[in-house]
């Protein structure tokens, strides 16, 4: 085993991590007042390390904690993105579809549109009797010349 050069040799700290505890404890203890330096020297070194085993312990749970919150937040954001991915193609199949059907409705009013044209001129109801609003009416019905 290598010999230690640290200045707390003669307390036992497995883990360099354990050592740095102590050695951030006993700066913190060299800042302290004598009166604080008083009651923190009453403790014995067991408690003070079970002190640190419990808080290296928390730290512990706090971070398990926070990577399954974390994880959860990706996963509900992947399905977010999943379900708006999945609405965004099935509203492209609706709008696909809607255009489909104004070109068949074209389609059909410019059919019906000739067979009123073909029929004007035999039709017996005189076709300036007929009111067409101004958005109705039609260039191709215009030229036929009421009978």
């Amino acid at each position: 085993m290598m010999p230690t050069l640290s200045p707390f040799e003669g307390f036992p700290a497995s883990t360099l991590s354990e050592q740095l505890k102590l050695a951030e404890f006993f700066s913190l203890q060299a800042a302290m007042t004598p009166g604080e330096l008083t009651h923190t020297a009453k403790r014995p070194l067991s408690l003070l390390q079970s002190e640190l085993a419990d808080e290296e312990e928390r730290r512990k749970r706090r971070r398990e904690k926070n990577k399954v919150a974390a994880a959860r937040c990706r996963n509900k954001k992947k399905e977010r993105t999943d379900f708006l991915q999945q609405e965004s193609e099935r509203l492209e199949v609706v709008n696909s579809e809607l255009k489909s059907q104004i070109e068949e409705l074209k389609q059909e009013r410019q059919r019906l549109v000739h067979l009123l044209n073909r029929h004007r001129p035999t039709c017996i109801v005189r076709t300036d009797s007929i009111q067409t609003p101004e958005s109705e009416k039609n260039p191709l019905l215009e030229h036929i010349s009421p009978s």
